[in-house]
């Protein structure tokens, strides 16, 4: 059997599991309350001052606001508390394709289920503006004209895009960015966990993530360059900015750069650890 075949396997079984599990159940209640919380409310907000939104600009919204990320993430941490799954079918696999494939395997179907997470956060964004939105690679006037005209009015210090988004990069973009951005840093949490769970500290692994997630809190209060530091914070778009921050802002690439590297060392670590791993 192919190398590729193998890991393939590990994909598909891992993904019947987390179809299954409870743990969606979580994710979908996340993702209703981010859309009834934060896009519906932007919607309102822009039939209130009669100007329609970009048909992305709730997604755009939800993945560049840190109070929406943070849940989001923590939605995340409770579906990882439940990999690397380990049942009988499970370690038959690992015997039968060999630690290296099944770790590879793993790896991908932790960035596949975040794509799918992403997806489906994006689908009901999409779904939650349709009505009230307009398909084009340009930003609504109520984004641009937020500031200046509609923040007093509506009172409303949650639900708009950050100016450090809209004037650096067009829709399309910020999009696409902030996807990949997301998955990159999603799939290097569940990494992490994989790794602390081969040295018998799962939990470890759990609070790391949650650390890294909410250290976002002190970050976005004093804005300190500490902040680059945390993969949670080169996963937010509106902060690769030079408009207002730029004695910290570091480029775009430079967070691809640093999440694929810190997801190519853990992936090494794994797989050091992993030749003494046995599994029971």
């Amino acid at each position: 059997m192919g190398n590729f075949k193998k890991k393939c396997l590990v994909l598909k079984a891992g993904f019947q599991e987390t179809v299954s599990d409870k743990r969606m159940l979580l994710v979908l209640l996340i993702i209703g309350f981010i859309l009834d919380n934060g896009v519906r409310c932007m919607v309102r907000n822009a039939i209130q001052v009669e100007q329609p939104l970009g048909i992305f600009e709730g997604f755009i919204m939800c993945i560049n606001h840190w109070y929406y990320l943070i849940v989001f993430l923590l939605g995340y941490i409770v579906m990882l508390t439940g990999i690397p799954r380990l049942d009988s079918g499970q370690l038959f696999l690992i015997y039968r394709i060999g630690k290296k494939n099944w770790i590879i395997g793993e790896i991908f179907q932790i960035a596949f289920s975040s794509l799918v997470y992403v997806l489906l956060l994006l689908l009901g964004c999409i779904i939650s503006v349709a009505k009230y939105s307009y398909i084009g690679n340009v930003w609504s006037n109520f984004t641009v004209d937020y500031k200046a005209l509609y923040e007093e009015l509506l009172s409303d210090g949650n639900r708009f895009i950050d100016q450090q988004v809209f004037k650096y990069y067009l829709p399309y973009q910020t999009v696409i960015h902030g996807i990949l951005l997301l998955i990159l840093c999603m799939t290097l949490m569940g990494t992490i966990v994989i790794f602390f769970y081969i040295i018998d500290h799962k939990l470890i692994g759990i609070v790391i993530n949650s650390l890294i997630i909410l250290s976002v809190l002190i970050f976005n209060e004093r804005r300190m360059g500490l902040m680059w530091v945390s993969p949670f914070c080169h996963s937010v778009l509106a902060l690769h900015n030079v408009y207002v921050y730029k004695q910290m802002s570091v480029p775009l690439y430079w967070s691809y750069l640093y999440l694929g590297a810190l997801e190519v060392l853990m992936v090494g670590l794994t797989s050091w650890k992993l030749k003494k791993k046995m599994f029971y």
